[in-house]
């Protein structure tokens, strides 16, 4: 989705504040955008909280970006998906890669514990 196409804008059901930006990325890694490093920098985070598609492209790519900002980082362990691959089922992908994140320090919480459910 290019910026200002059918698409781009964040889906109003996620509650994007009228404050809140959004930031294009052309590369796996979110933070590969230095407006968006800035912007969270600015926000004065120490640590930011990570889900969405897909498991095994973009998410494991920003985990690695994030962690390697120096921030914490906490994965929603039930709120990333991907794709059947040729050797593993989606399931299976995320499975092994919120075990991945456990093991490079990244925090997982399920949805129902970070919304307090």
């Amino acid at each position: 989705m290019a910026p200002g196409e059918h698409g781009w804008p964040v889906w109003p059901a996620l509650g994007q504040a009228a404050d809140e930006p959004t930031f294009a990325k052309s590369v796996r890694d979110a933070f590969s955008n230095p407006a968006f490093g800035d912007w969270v920098a600015r926000q004065g985070a120490g640590a930011v909280v990570l889900l969405g598609a897909q498991t095994d492209f973009c998410l494991a790519a920003t985990v690695k970006g994030a962690i390697a900002r120096g921030l914490g980082v906490t994965v929603v362990s039930d709120a990333h998906s991907t794709l059947d691959n040729a050797s593993e089922s989606a399931e299976q992908v995320i499975i092994r890669h919120n075990g991945e994140f456990a093991e490079a320090g990244v925090t997982l919480v399920t949805t129902k514990a970070l919304v307090g459910g």
